[in-house]
């Protein structure tokens, strides 16, 4: 029972302090984003893309910035780029969400999951060759 309490309430700071980031985030955005270079999440302390929740691991997934909310994201979900006015509007990678509020750009469903990395891309089918009879 002690050990299902501790888990608990990890649980729930865990909650808390995502919900924190959330809130900060929307507040960021409607006063700074783009404006001014955002406060880095650290990346040790991060195991999945803070957009799509997809785990990160040393071979499929890497880890990248937004560079307009700080976020880690993953590549697909950093497959943008917008002008920022703090780097003297120069083209930055930045996340989805970023991406559609700073340029008003709607991003089409069908380009959301547009990229795969080389180990996620699936093969081609395999087609059953003829069998040929060959006298031994």
């Amino acid at each position: 029972q002690d050990a299902i309490d501790r888990q608990e309430k990890r649980s729930e700071t865990f909650k808390t302090a995502v919900h924190g980031l959330e809130v900060e985030t929307l507040s960021l955005k409607t006063e700074k984003l783009g404006r001014r270079a955002p406060q880095w999440v650290r990346d040790n302390l991060v195991t999945m893309c803070m957009r799509c929740k997809e785990p990160f691991n040393a071979i499929t997934r890497r880890r990248h910035h937004c560079r307009a909310c700080g976020y880690v994201v993953c590549a697909r979900c950093s497959d943008y780029k917008a002008e920022l006015q703090y780097d003297m509007n120069r083209l930055n990678r930045v996340c989805q969400e970023c991406y559609v509020f700073l340029t008003g750009h709607i991003v089409a469903e069908d380009q959301e999951g547009k990229h795969k990395g080389i180990l996620e891309v699936s093969s081609a089918p395999v087609l059953p060759l003829p069998c040929s009879s060959i006298p031994l």
